[in-house]
């Protein structure tokens, strides 16, 4: 068996939770560091279902109708009338999440006796939530809100799971302002304190949460919000992130969208050479998100040798760029396989 490892991020097209983590344990099981629940509540939608249900909760009220046919016409929301925001106010679902799929993965970890598998919980980043809910001015005035919301639902997952769970912080705000900033990603995430806020909110976890960063460039309708040139976006923000993050929290894996939607990853080395500046601690893993059904295995396989050139190093993961929820359940499991090949490959 190669050294490296599958990652799957973490949505998955199936009809129960069960039946989205038996497809990822049939698919590579024994590569596997941390499997995802499918988030099959919301696998089409990602974040939607969760504003949603804070209409429901009376929270949050729409302030522009959107056709929600990219993130670009997406429904912005603010304050429901009357409502002062706080995170005591806001249920985000993850803690349901984790009830329901935790005894399912404790006893399929268990049939498959893969011991030292860990349950994968993902949930956007404060910045992220309040941005897509409610635009630049939601993250101004209710990003905390949104932080602490989301950072009680961590506390009770830990309560319950232990060291048995990993928190994946999704930065998809981040990683696409940063991408369509470039070349001037740098300055943009000093000002806006893009990889600090991400510290900060793992400063705010209990301490020995483990947790994994996915950088996302967004994936609605398996159209990404934007591309990369080349990765120095990718870089600066996860170097940014490792040089604040806090101690007594575990950065398990730095996850980097390689591939865009419905676009394949590039071939061509010059988009992966500053890869070589990425200064990850020891012990935190890479996952490569470039795994993509429109590449023959041949092509894939070169561009996972072009980017471990740039890197120095095998990647210690393979990955899509972003959950497989948007995709039909054919082109899922056959990314599955495709992750599993890559991973074993020589």
């Amino acid at each position: 068996m190669g050294a490296r490892n599958v990652h799957f991020v973490g949505s998955f097209p199936a009809e129960s939770t069960s039946d989205a983590m038996r497809a990822m344990l049939d698919g590579a099981g024994p590569r596997l560091r941390t499997l995802p629940t499918g988030e099959t509540r919301r696998y089409e939608r990602y974040i939607q279902p969760i504003v949603a249900d804070l209409v429901a909760q009376g929270v949050l009220e729409v302030k522009r109708n959107g056709s929600w046919r990219s993130s670009h016409e997406r429904t912005i929301h603010r304050a429901a009338r009357g409502v002062r925001l706080t995170g005591d106010l806001m249920d985000l679902g993850y803690l349901g999440e984790a009830e329901e799929a935790l005894p399912i993965f404790r006893a399929l970890r268990a049939e498959r006796d893969l011991p030292g598998l860990s349950l994968q919980i993902g949930m956007p980043t404060a910045f992220t939530m309040a941005f897509v809910a409610m635009g630049r001015g939601g993250v101004r005035r209710h990003r905390k809100a949104f932080l602490d919301a989301s950072i009680r639902d961590v506390e009770a997952i830990r309560a319950l799971a232990g060291d048995d769970v990993v928190i994946q912080f999704e930065a998809t705000a981040e990683m696409v302002l940063m991408a369509t900033a470039q070349p001037a990603h740098r300055p943009v995430e000093a000002a806006l304190g893009l990889g600090r806020g991400i510290a900060e909110m793992a400063a705010a976890t209990p301490p020995g949460t483990r947790i994994g960063v996915h950088l996302c460039l967004g994936s609605m309708n398996n159209k990404a919000r934007t591309t990369l040139r080349n990765t120095e976006p990718l870089v600066a923000l996860a170097n940014s992130i490792v040089r604040q993050w806090p101690s007594g929290r575990s950065l398990e894996f730095v996850h980097g969208p390689l591939a865009a939607g419905d676009i394949p990853p590039s071939t061509d080395p010059a988009c992966y050479a500053p890869l070589a500046g990425l200064r990850l601690p020891a012990g935190t893993r890479f996952h490569a998100g470039l795994v993509h059904e429109s590449h023959s295995e041949t092509v894939q396989i070169e561009t996972l040798r072009t980017i471990e050139t740039a890197l120095g190093r095998p990647v210690d993961g393979v990955a899509s760029a972003c959950g497989l929820g948007r995709r039909p359940r054919v082109i899922a499991d056959a990314m599955v396989a495709r992750a599993d090949f890559l991973a074993a490959a020589g």
